[in-house]
């Protein structure tokens, strides 16, 4: 069924303008293709060729023996299909030095023995090129049709593979990132070998002249590579081949992509289960029983809960698909994740296959390669926060999930925060604590009370230069750049921080105190200029 839409220059001798031509020539090389035909008359040729083109001339410009090698060397070189030379105006035959070349090379030399019009001819065999790329994009919308239909079947996987083994009588061969090489229709262990390093060499078929009998494809979903679609042919593989291989290798990538939704969609379904193991619900035997059923070959080295949170601006988009990218990311960073899903809210309990030491270092090199995600930088979402909890056992899940929720918080309150993991809220572990058992207003009015009073009663900004001289360890002249202020009106806003404070403001002691409740005063209030009255 294979079919070459592509002219060779035998077949363009068989035309009936070349009734009167004779090959003199490079006879092994009249199977070449043709791409176009031209007329060629300047002896520099070399840049204005793509490659396979018939090229018609006078041989006026061979004036010397020189100039004519030159010519014929540089239509070799650009890799043209043949030249066309009409005798008796200029030259009364080729020179033997160009047959012997063209002998050589293998390379097409064509003389019309009676006048001939290049025009009739560029018509004719351009107009037939035309039609030709005409019929291949009818053949291919069949076979894309075909492709289409088959992806709506139930085996749509090996139905793809047999078409396009059957459509261009090649052997295929399926080779998946993770599992075994296969060949499409099977073939023997003594084939398998031999064509074992043409698989391996098969290269992305781009270059629609090279003369290459294999060639692949690859099979992409979400950003993601699952395997390879190879064909490799026992001739030269054409354009034809090439689309069609792509069109092939696009339907499988589409069969891939529906049964990652699928699968998806059941694992939408293992929300309430998920939930529960969140909560503590689950025992150690029935949590690794889950796993063991979904997963056999996983080996957990601990687990931890990553929650996303999308506040989404407009209308909210079916989370299941944000779910497949993550999943898929957080796979390759050796994470397994069964994910529950709660408004807006995505949380995944996270597995861990490898080793514990770079658990960290592997979640934020996966969390900066879901924020590169198409997804996320073309959703109409104002804001999209990642909240983590420490490694535990599996048992311990709750615990992390805890964790996540506090980092999400946290986040929330101090607006600026930026840290992903519960290991890097630092201080803010123990306001949170403070804020939980109500203690923490009381605290910012005991440590800050004197400040906000003063910086609402007289509009300053004391409170500010305070959190700014902390920062920079008492310098300054750093704090007076900071605040972008004078140095003498930093000293003057200094005293009246120690006549607000007391003179030991700095002191150790002290200074953690006033510090922690500076802190305490973001995650309360966030990062506002304004003053907050405290009650």
């Amino acid at each position: 069924m294979k079919k070459n839409f592509k002219l060779t220059v035998e077949e363009v001798l068989s035309r009936k303008h070349f009734q009167n031509a004779k090959v003199v020539a490079g006879k092994k090389g009249l199977r070449g293709y043709v791409s176009w035909v031209h007329i060629m008359e300047v002896t520099e040729i070399g840049h204005l060729l793509n490659g396979n083109e018939l090229v018609l001339s006078t041989g006026v410009g061979w004036r010397e023996k020189q100039s004519s090698l030159s010519f014929l060397k540089q239509l070799i070189d650009r890799n043209a299909a043949g030249l066309c030379v009409e005798v008796g105006l200029y030259i009364s035959e080729f020179p033997v030095h160009m047959i012997e070349l063209a002998d050589k090379h293998n390379f097409p030399l064509i003389v019309f023995e009676k006048p001939v019009r290049y025009i009739d001819i560029t018509q004719d065999i351009n107009t037939l090129f035309m039609e030709t790329q005409y019929k291949m994009l009818l053949n291919l919308e069949s076979v894309s049709n075909q492709l289409n239909h088959l992806l709506l079947s139930t085996d749509g996987f090996k139905r793809i593979l047999r078409l396009l083994h059957q459509y261009l009588n090649v052997q295929v061969a399926y080779n998946p990132v993770e599992g075994d090489l296969e060949f499409y229709p099977p073939i023997n262990k003594a084939k398998e070998q031999r064509l074992l390093h043409l698989v391996h060499s098969a290269e992305p078929y781009s270059v629609i002249n090279s003369a290459s009998r294999s060639a692949s494809k690859p099979i992409k979903a979400l950003g993601h590579k699952f395997a390879d679609l190879i064909i490799i042919s026992e001739q030269d593989l054409t354009e034809f081949d090439s689309l069609v291989l792509d069109r092939a290798a696009t339907a499988l990538s589409q069969d891939q992509l529906r049964l990652l939704y699928v699968e998806e969609k059941r694992k939408y379904q293992e929300n309430h289960w998920v939930l529960k193991w969140m909560n503590g619900e689950h025992s150690l035997q029935d949590i690794e029983d889950h796993l063991l059923a979904v997963d056999p070959n996983l080996k957990p080295n601990g687990c931890t809960v990553c929650i996303c949170e999308i506040n989404f601006e407009q209308e909210e988009p079916d989370l299941t698909y944000y779910s497949m990218i993550f999943r898929t990311i957080f796979e390759q960073h050796g994470y397994f994740s069964l994910v529950s899903y709660d408004r807006n809210h995505l949380m995944f309990s996270l597995v861990n296959k490898r080793k514990k030491e770079d658990w960290k270092r592997r979640l934020i090199q996966a969390l900066d390669q879901i924020g590169q995600t198409d997804l996320l930088k073309k959703q109409a979402a104002s804001k999209t926060s990642f909240g983590i909890g420490k490694l535990f056992s599996l048992d311990k899940l709750h615990v992390s999930f805890d964790m996540a929720k506090e980092t999400l918080q946290v986040q929330k309150k101090t607006k600026a925060f930026k840290k992903y993991f519960y290991d890097d809220l630092y201080v803010y572990r123990l306001i949170s604590h403070l804020n939980r058992q109500n203690h923490l207003q009381e605290y910012v009015e005991d440590y800050l009370g004197p400040i906000i009073e003063f910086d609402q009663r007289k509009n300053s900004q004391m409170l500010e230069t305070l959190k700014v001289f902390l920062e920079v360890s008492g310098s300054k002249k750093d704090a007076a750049d900071r605040l972008y202020i004078v140095r003498q009106t930093l000293y003057h806003r200094i005293e009246k921080l120690k006549e607000l404070l007391g003179d030991d403001f700095m002191e150790s002691e002290k200074r953690i105190a006033i510090e922690l409740a500076v802190y305490a005063y973001t995650y309360l209030y966030g990062q506002k200029e304004e003053v907050i009255q405290i009650p």
